[in-house]
């Protein structure tokens, strides 16, 4: 079920502990520091929530990874030094030459938990995870790795990192929506087929877009073109200096509100129908009416909400009373965006923690899976991350001998085929045969009876 409304947030950090297995002597030198390593993950890339990855590591060549990779050993993981290039390309190098994890090192000090590794805006196509680590960390590790070794292979580094997750009977997921944005309209369409799978688990959907204020308590009526109610609900302008305005994004943002109330599996039809259809700002107000009826939303229902989610407010200035509406539908919107925290749009935070990677409606999907304490039967069987591989010998003996049937048939099939066309030939060769020899006997006789005409 799909519902809105306000929720306490309190969003945990994405961070986790990377763990070395071994070699022993490494091990120690961290328990004696800190014992685990910390890191941060980035905002890109296909992260494995719920799930966890162990592999041994090396360290990248060239240092930086801003160029294509040389593996000296055969490694999962690669230790990158940060600089000179984007994460999106260092990660990319990681991924073509075949790692599984990239691991970048600052260049600065101790971790700052506030850095995350954003898209640049390539990194769409990246599908392994990658994470952030102090400069400490990555120091002692490479130190390791540059030591002398009298065999690479089995003296690697082994590491270990989980991707826990909060685990609940009851999932809250909040989607965090941009409406002009086509990355918003590309993650819905992937996961409405997902959502049907799910719609009878205990999920608490909660929808959020962004909005700001440019004054909270109004007291002049100033009208500000991206906004509504004197600057108390804003959205950025979708076309700059186009024709546009946030007002219109604002406007928008409230229907859909009251749609996503009324009926959350007509809300997704909508949005998608919307994205088709009202493909500019100053369309929406025009445009919306016409994209709920093709969805079968009730519009009445839709402007009662609107309706009955305002205040009526008011202000003097010099004798003269100006008033304003607040919209609670609004408010919570505001609060939520200012409690989320979200980091990138579209944003998704499960069970109160912000989900990092590239956000694709399959992903989401796994990450919503993970997030309940027993994983519901929508979901598949999963078992420590990977799904569950059903014994598939009975399957092969059967394929083998559907393929043997078939080529049975096949094969008595083009016999009979065969076996008639050699009757046909021969049936049509002996004809020929007969024919010939009748017609030599009967000129044998006449000729015959010719000479003996010829004697008398």
């Amino acid at each position: 079920m799909l519902i809105i409304g306000a929720i306490l947030i309190s969003v945990e950090l994405t961070l986790g502990k990377l763990t070395v297995i071994a070699p022993q002597e490494l091990k120690q030198e961290l328990d004696q520091r800190s014992g685990d390593i910390q890191y941060s993950i980035a905002n890109f890339g296909n992260i494995p929530w719920g799930r966890r990855l162990s592999g041994t590591l090396d360290i990248a060549n060239p240092l930086e990874a801003c160029t294509e990779l040389n593996q000296t050993v055969k490694s999962h993981f690669v230790l990158i030094k940060r600089g000179n290039c984007s994460f999106v390309k260092k990660v990319r190098q990681a991924q073509n030459a075949g790692y599984q994890l990239a691991i970048i090192e600052d260049d600065k000090g101790e971790l700052n938990h506030t850095i995350t590794m954003f898209d640049d805006g390539t990194g769409y196509g990246l599908q392994i995870p990658s994470i952030f680590i102090s400069k400490q960390d990555g120091e002692i590790l490479t130190k390791y790795l540059r030591m002398p070794k009298s065999n690479l292979e089995t003296e690697q580094i082994q590491l270990l990192i989980k991707f826990d997750v909060r685990k609940k009977n009851n999932v809250t997921a909040l989607f965090a929506l941009n409406i002009t944005s086509e990355e918003t309209y590309k993650f819905l369409r992937e996961f409405q087929p997902y959502y049907q799978k799910l719609k009878n688990e205990q999920i608490q959907y909660i929808v959020m877009y962004p909005l700001y204020q440019i004054v909270p308590n109004p007291d002049k009526p100033i009208e500000y073109q991206n906004c509504i109610s004197y600057g108390k609900y804003c959205s950025r302008d979708p076309d700059g200096s186009g024709i546009a305005t946030g007002r219109m994004v604002v406007e928008e943002i409230l229907r859909q509100l009251c749609i996503f109330e009324q009926n959350s599996e007509k809300w997704l039809a909508y949005m998608i129908s919307f994205r088709d259809n009202c493909t500019s700002a100053q369309q929406y107000e025009s445009c919306s009416p016409l994209v709920q009826e093709e969805v079968g939303i009730n519009q009445q229902k839709v402007e009662k909400c609107i309706r009955d989610q305002q205040e009526s407010h008011s202000f003097s200035i010099k004798n003269e009373t100006s008033n304003y509406k607040q919209h609670n539908i609004l408010e919570n919107q505001l609060y939520l965006w200012q409690a989320s925290g979200v980091q990138q749009l579209p944003g998704i935070i499960i069970n109160q923690q912000d989900y990092l990677g590239q956000i694709t409606g399959a992903n989401v999907f796994l990450d919503i899976c993970y997030s309940f304490t027993t994983t519901p039967a929508s979901c598949g069987e999963y078992i420590d991350g990977q799904t569950k591989q059903q014994d598939s010998s009975s399957n092969l003996y059967l394929t083998i001998g559907i393929i043997i049937f078939v080529m049975l048939i096949f094969f008595i099939l083009l016999f009979c085929v065969y076996t008639r066309l050699i009757q046909k030939e021969f049936k049509e060769s002996s004809q020929a045969q007969v024919n010939e020899m009748v017609t030599q006997y009967i000129q044998f006789y006449e000729s015959k009876d010719k000479k003996s005409k010829e004697a008398i």
